[in-house]
């Protein structure tokens, strides 16, 4: 900030043509010290039309020992003749846990300790900002009490905001319709502080998100890594038609809850009614079902679930007609799913799955894994895809876990491992090694133990 041949210009506070003309002036001398001279103009989208036409000149024929760097938020509002002499460079956010490293080391140069999980909050309510993340750990460290590491729950008090990975969690429930969770988790969040208002907002975003994954992948959401994922799984295992519906609900709730009295008790009744058409079939679809004479899910609680209203007499036709679908598989547990894979053939995809799935959460209808270096990166959205195939309900399969156990090659050959050690220990068996000096320990197998046949009595001809 202090070089000679640096100059740094705010172009919101000096938008004329005036300013502009001094920059121009000082440009034809050559620089004292450097080998450039840098002008840096910050926001220059506020710079007026006038002030930009004086500077088209210089940039169409600069001179050689000057550079102009030009910064912006709002590229579009930059007039194409100025953007075709530029070259251009977009800053891509930071990725959550590369600004959380550096707002470590930048709280332990000022001699302050900062709680992993604070510093995960500020990261994230940064969202990719490293200016941003830096003043809210400014905040955070003036509040923090001397001697003492800035704790949690203080960051969160002070931030005033839902967790994003808080209000992720909420919209994968309200997908699942699972309505229960999905109301402690917002009660949970507004005991917090989080502002209603703002939750419906993540909740709209979460919903695009999710979409835009679905057809362009994660890295298309421009969110950091660990949100992109689960939100692209979210997409992977729900239909765009669902998502669009969920988009017009959740716009039409976020004037509710800015218009009600009680903006809280407007989220919950958008909560419960956002669980309960998560799973609704669309218009198509229900139409279909009408025509072939198929029973109509009632949403996540299926028929019994749905409430009074208009069309009962069609609906309760249509519960009476026996159901002759086959039952489809529910597993229980991560063993049963590698199971149907196996039963479903899909070789390649058991192979993948016990190679490089470390499970870290599971319950019916979700699985949060750490994949193993090498895994696919689609792994998780052919899980849940097939999943869903077999089962005939929404699998959400996350791949950012954390701290997951052993995948199943991993704990077979743990167990070999064990047993030839067991093996090798064996009394007998060091006793023949002993005896043939040289010999290695081959193939340890597991004999079927014999199974004795019953003794056929010998016939005896009887004349009659």
């Amino acid at each position: 900030g202090q070089h000679m041949d640096v100059m740094e210009m705010d172009a919101a506070s000096h938008t004329g043509v005036n300013d502009i003309r001094d920059i121009l002036e000082s440009v034809r001398y050559a620089p004292v010290e450097a080998r450039y001279k840098v002008y840096v103009l910050d926001e220059v989208h506020m710079l007026s039309n006038q002030a930009f036409n004086a500077l088209l000149k210089t940039l169409e024929e600069p001179p050689p020992h000057a550079k102009f760097i030009f910064a912006t938020t709002e590229i579009r509002k930059v007039p194409v003749t100025i953007l075709s002499r530029c070259q251009r460079f977009d800053l891509r956010r930071v990725e959550p846990e590369v600004l959380v490293e550096h707002l470590a080391r930048v709280a332990d140069k000022e001699g302050m300790k900062v709680e992993a999980d604070a510093l995960a909050l500020i990261a994230r309510a940064a969202e990719g900002s490293v200016r941003d993340g830096l003043s809210l750990l400014d905040q955070a460290l003036v509040q923090g009490e001397r001697g003492e590491p800035v704790r949690t729950d203080l960051v969160r008090d002070m931030l005033g905001l839902a967790d994003r990975s808080q209000t992720i969690q909420l919209f994968e429930q309200l997908m699942a319709g699972r309505t229960p969770e999905a109301l402690e988790t917002f009660r949970t969040l507004y005991g917090y502080g989080a502002d209603p208002v703002q939750v419906t907002n993540d909740l709209l975003e979460h919903c695009h998100a999710a979409s835009v994954a679905k057809m362009l992948g994660p890295n298309a959401t421009r969110l950091p890594n660990d949100q992109a994922q689960r939100l692209a799984a979210l997409g992977s295992v729900v239909s765009a038609g669902t998502l669009s519906r969920t988009w017009s609900m959740l716009l039409k709730a976020l004037d509710e809850v800015r218009r009600a009295p009680s903006p809280a008790d407007a989220v919950e009744m958008a909560i419960v009614r956002l669980a309960y058409a998560a799973d609704l079939p669309g218009p198509e679809e229900a139409l279909k079902k009408l025509q072939s004479g198929e029973p109509l899910s009632g949403g996540p609680g299926g028929p019994s679930r749905g409430g009074g209203g208009g069309g009962g007499g069609a609906s309760a036709q249509l519960a009476a007609r026996p159901s002759a679908q086959p039952s489809l598989p529910d597993p229980q547990s991560f063993e049963a799913v590698v199971a149907l894979i196996g039963e479903k053939r899909e070789i390649a995809l058991q192979m993948d799955v016990q190679r490089y799935v470390r499970p870290v959460a599971f319950k019916p209808g979700q699985l949060t894994f750490e994949p193993a270096p090498g895994a696919p990166a689609n792994l998780a959205t052919r899980l849940a895809g097939r999943l869903k195939d077999w089962t005939g309900r929404q699998w959400f399969v996350v791949a950012n876990g954390q701290g997951g156990g052993e995948t199943l090659i991993e704990q077979e050959k743990k167990a070999a491992a064990s047993l030839r050690a067991e093996v090798e220990a064996d009394p007998f068996v060091q006793s023949i090694m002993a005896a043939f000096p040289g010999a290695t320990l081959g193939e340890i197998k597991t004999l079927a133990p014999v199974v004795e046949l019953p003794v056929i009595p010998d016939e005896v001809g009887e004349e009659d």
